[in-house]
């Protein structure tokens, strides 16, 4: 139970972090997109996804495979040569790419902006040096989950948005800089956020030397992941590139907002849970009963990342209108579609645990390769007959063949009891409701409240049935406060053995 109990706590403690930073983006989308215009906003996830495919290029993996040798070190001196030749390689591989694209950064910015976007060599220049410190500022988080450091690792990531949401502001609307202000905003913030986990790094971790085998084989285990998230990138933003090939920038600055309300959403369940998952993961596996302690992580999780996608969809359809101008409007559709694929994507970091504990990380690949031949299918087809449309369900085509594609590879390891049936019949039961109560229930019914309210209501009954037995001792406060039997007989004989108070006639 020690491990439940460690996912839980440090789990919570991210998930403050990357509550308040997915609030504090919802509550800034007046802003960017008022100051943005849809061509701005398609501009910035270009430029996003460029410093992203660079960006695995540099990392190399190197981040995941310090973890992994980490936990193979069996003194002190031992890891301190793991984190140091880790840091060492990730600064001199991100200083040569980075430095080789700024040279580039003038046709690279007409190859994947276009001529008629004026700055795109400066903007490439700031994107780049932002590139370069959030690399470096990687491993550094990293060390600190590692170290199960998870308030600290909160109160510098919080810094850090404080900081750029007070220079998005100023440059913004202030001095009114568009794009070149938000981007160099980000470059102040993330400079002084990988000058601060420098600092904790250098004081906590004392150098003992560089380990030049060590890192053979920290690229070793790395260089196949190089492979596994260049194809995961293109899985989830190749279509930007063809939005704006067979579209416009303004087409993919609206389906940027969608898949960004969509990836925060599902970020808020994933990243607080993966940031101590992916150390907890490990430790399982030393347990006799970890085939179904991974089955039961893997329930929980799919279930409440049903809940919140439902109560996303529902308050995004009723909140979007309000915080954005009419040029976005056509988001507010994509924003559902967006958030099943993410159902289906978040299902393989459960699925590849098995190739991760065996060290075969070339077994990642063949899913994701899988995914990227999809993925470029069902653009192609789509996307020039449907937009925007065609892109968000070719990413859901994309997902789903990703994780279970994947699943068929990494059974081959080890095979965990996954419900599958169980989570099944909850998915298409939540994708009905949401269907109903959007194209039904709010069709019929208008007013700000009262749609805030009925999604409200139909996220928390969704979240009693899937949460269960662990809901029902609230329920029964509530009967004994009500007087109102609220609990069915059959379900409080099958999970309520000892009779409960009962009721107060009223």
């Amino acid at each position: 139970m020690s491990s439940f109990r460690d996912i839980l706590k440090h789990s919570s403690v991210y998930a403050v972090g990357q509550i308040l930073s997915r609030i504090a983006s919802v509550l800034l989308l007046p802003l960017y997109t008022r100051c943005l215009s849809t061509a701005d906003y398609g501009c910035v996830a270009i430029l996003d996804l460029t410093a992203g495919i660079l960006g695995i290029f540099i990392g190399a993996g190197v981040a995941q495979a310090v973890v992994r040798f980490h936990f193979d070190a069996d003194s002190d001196d031992g890891r301190s040569r793991v984190w140091w030749t880790g840091l060492v390689w990730m600064i001199a591989a991100a200083s040569l790419v980075a430095g080789s694209m700024l040279i580039g950064r003038g046709p690279l910015a007409e190859l994947t902006l276009g001529g008629d976007v004026a700055d795109g060599s400066f903007f490439y220049l700031l994107a780049i040096a932002t590139l370069w410190m959030n690399t470096v500022a990687e491993l550094l988080q990293t060390y600190l989950r590692v170290r199960k450091w998870s308030g600290l690792f909160v109160l510098c990531s919080l810094g850090r948005l404080l900081l750029n949401i007070g220079l998005n502001v100023w440059l913004l609307v202030g001095l009114e800089q568009g794009v070149s202000g938000l981007l160099a905003g980000n470059l102040i913030a993330a400079g002084l956020n990988t000058a601060a986990l420098a600092g904790i790094f250098l004081v906590t971790m004392p150098y003992r030397g560089l380990d030049i085998p060590l890192l053979r084989r920290l690229l070793s285990f790395g260089s196949p992941l190089i492979v596994q998230a260049l194809l995961s990138l293109m899985m989830h933003e190749a279509d930007r590139y063809l939005l704006r090939i067979f579209g416009s920038l303004e087409q993919v600055g609206v389906y940027s907002l969608a898949y960004k309300i969509g990836q925060a959403v599902n970020m808020l369940c994933l990243v607080p849970f993966a940031s101590i998952w992916n150390v907890v993961m490990y430790e399982i596996a030393a347990q006799p009963d970890a085939r179904r302690t991974y089955a039961i992580v893997f329930r929980h999780y799919v279930n409440a990342l049903l809940i919140v996608m439902l109560a996303a969809s529902l308050f995004a359809f009723v909140l979007l209108p309000v915080l954005t101008p009419g040029d976005y409007a056509a988001a507010i559709d994509l924003i559902p579609i967006v958030l099943l694929a993410f159902v289906f994507f978040s299902m393989h970091a459960q699925f590849c645990v098995p190739a991760l504990l065996a060290k075969k990380t070339a077994a990642l690949i063949p899913a994701s390769a899988a995914g990227v031949i999809v993925n470029l299918a069902a653009n192609m087809i789509l996307v020039p007959r449907l937009g925007a449309v065609g892109a968000a369900w070719s990413s859901v085509l994309t997902y789903a063949t990703f994780s279970f594609g994947g699943l068929l590879v990494y059974r081959q390891l080890d095979r965990y009891p996954y419900p599958f049936g169980r989570l099944f019949v909850s998915t298409l039961l939540v994708g009905a409701t949401f269907v109903e109560v959007r194209y039904g229930v709010f069709s019929r019914i208008e007013g700000l409240l009262t749609q805030l309210l009925i999604a409200t209501l139909v996220t928390f009954v969704w979240a009693i049935v899937l949460c269960g037995p662990a809901a029902l001792p609230v329920i029964e406060l509530l009967e004994q406060k009500t007087g109102r039997r609220l609990i069915p007989s059959a379900i409080r004989r099958r999970w309520m053995p000892t009779p409960p108070q009962q009721p107060a006639v009223v």
